[in-house]
């Protein structure tokens, strides 16, 4: 097959369009991985040791898979512009065994992103988790609230910053020095072996949290973590127009992190709880209606209280059966331009119950009697 096809580039791809491809591909064919292939992985490999180098494909471009025979490749490596050099994926120091390279989070995978991220610039796993960690919480909120929208303050416990060091981790008076684990650079150098071979890795030292300097004096009250665990308050605008499962991103609120370090965010997941006279459904409000018989024949209007507090006066027509649903148009739940993409509300629907009358006199009975028999001659 084409190499250029195996990356699903074009023949006009730039380096970086292949070194791009060349990742997502690897990440999805890896052997030890779920749905992973050995011989495509080796594939994609072969083609990126080819593409990645500017001269070899020039003569790929020029020769096909025979350029190797015309300039003596075979056996040379990567070379070039692969980042793996020197190793051999057809069975060299791999063997074909990817066992020690697993996706368990231990030294599998995430040590491969790592790996990648070094070589292409990437951000590597030690960067991403710099940031403290994000935090959901489930809101509680009323059909009324969801409806005007509310303002709610709500708590929970995490890491928060150090009042007592304002999240340095050290007494400030007391003055820094170079860092004795990473001579004032901030970095340490790691050595990994995979299947790709032996690779130093560079990550932030985590003695000084890639400062480069060491407090004189760390916070008693903290530690030198710059947090603690304690109680966060925070108020939220829900808008209105929100509905149940919907998440509300405030940025920066969730767990604070070390020494300063951005905080991650807050997640709040709305939970609409269930009214005891309305039911929602999507943006519909489903009420019951409880209607005398007296009312249904005099055709008088019946009161129908939305969601809102408001009271809508409604007639009951002529040959209407009371056993469907009555549909009061727009008077549902408020749509926002987030949920549909558009602004507009729903609809009131109102199931009708119908109210029999406990006594009856004897006079009633008999009206009702003749009642019956008019009806039956109207065919009713």
């Amino acid at each position: 097959m084409d190499y250029y096809e195996i990356l699903g580039v074009s023949k006009n791809a730039s380096e970086d369009d292949i070194k791009k491809a060349f990742r997502k591909l690897a990440h999805k064919y890896h052997p030890d991985k779920a749905g992973g292939d050995e011989k495509k992985f080796k594939e994609i490999n072969e083609a990126y040791q080819v593409l990645s180098d500017s001269k070899k494909r020039a003569q790929y471009d020029r020769f096909g898979k025979n350029f190797q025979n015309q300039q003596g490749f075979g056996g040379q490596g990567f070379g070039g512009g692969n980042p793996f050099a020197g190793f051999d994926f057809s069975g060299g120091q791999s063997n074909g065994d990817f066992s020690n390279f697993g996706f368990s989070g231990q030294t599998g995978w995430d040590d491969f992103e790592d790996i990648f991220g070094s070589f292409f610039g990437g951000t590597t796993k030690q960067n991403r988790h710099q940031k403290g960690n994000d935090i959901q919480v489930v809101l509680d909120i009323t059909l009324k609230e969801a409806y005007f929208g509310v303002k709610k303050d709500i708590s929970f416990k995490t890491f928060v910053i150090c009042q007592k060091c304002s999240g340095l981790g050290y007494d400030k008076s007391a003055g820094v020095k170079k860092c004795s684990k990473c001579g004032g650079t901030g970095q340490i150098k790691e050595r990994h072996s995979s299947f790709f071979g032996n690779f130093v890795q560079v990550k932030e030292c985590d003695k000084c949290f890639g400062s480069g300097q060491e407090p004189n004096k760390i916070c008693n009250e903290c530690g030198g973590s710059g947090r603690i665990v304690g109680m966060k308050s925070i108020s939220v605008d829900v808008k209105s127009g929100v509905y149940s499962g919907q998440m509300i991103k405030i940025a920066g609120e969730g767990e604070a992190s070390l020494r300063g370090k951005p905080a991650g965010d807050l997640y709040i997941k709305i939970n609409i709880l269930a009214d005891k006279k309305f039911k929602l459904n999507g943006d519909n409000i489903f009420v019951e209606k409880e209607i005398k018989l007296s009312d249904v024949l005099k055709e008088k209007e019946v009161e129908v209280e939305s969601v809102s507090g408001d009271k809508i006066k409604i007639l009951i027509p002529h040959n209407f059966d009371l056993n469907e649903p009555m549909t009061i148009k727009g008077e549902g739940m408020k749509r926002s331009s987030g949920i549909l993409n558009k602004i507009g509300r729903g609809d009131l629907i109102v199931n009708f119950k119908l109210k029999t009358p406990k006594k009856m006199s004897f006079k009633s009975k008999q009206l009702a009697e003749e009642l019956i028999k008019e009806l039956e001659k109207d065919g009713d």
